[in-house]
């Protein structure tokens, strides 16, 4: 996993007028790995944090919270098709 996220990184700096990234937001199933975040950023050496999209969302008490953070990093699009509806 950190490979590709080296590997993506390596085509951001080919493909744009950038050099440098200052965070990396990881998302999608595989970001909920225990110590993922915290691995990128050992290995790359740039601050890495695992997206959560309902983080500053109000929770229903009939939603398991714990389950919801679990699976909130694979529900980016969702959430932000979701919120659409809102504007």
């Amino acid at each position: 996993m950190v490979q590709q996220v080296a590997r993506s990184l390596q085509f951001f700096f080919s493909s744009s007028q950038y050099n440098d990234v200052d965070y990396i937001i990881l998302a999608g199933g595989v970001a909920s790995m225990q110590g993922l975040d915290t691995l990128v950023q050992d290995k790359l050496g740039t601050p890495a944090t695992v997206a959560n999209p309902f983080a500053e969302m109000s929770i229903s008490s009939k939603v398991d919270a714990v389950a919801l953070a679990g699976d909130a990093p694979a529900m980016m699009i969702a959430c932000g098709l979701a919120m659409r509806s809102f504007d």
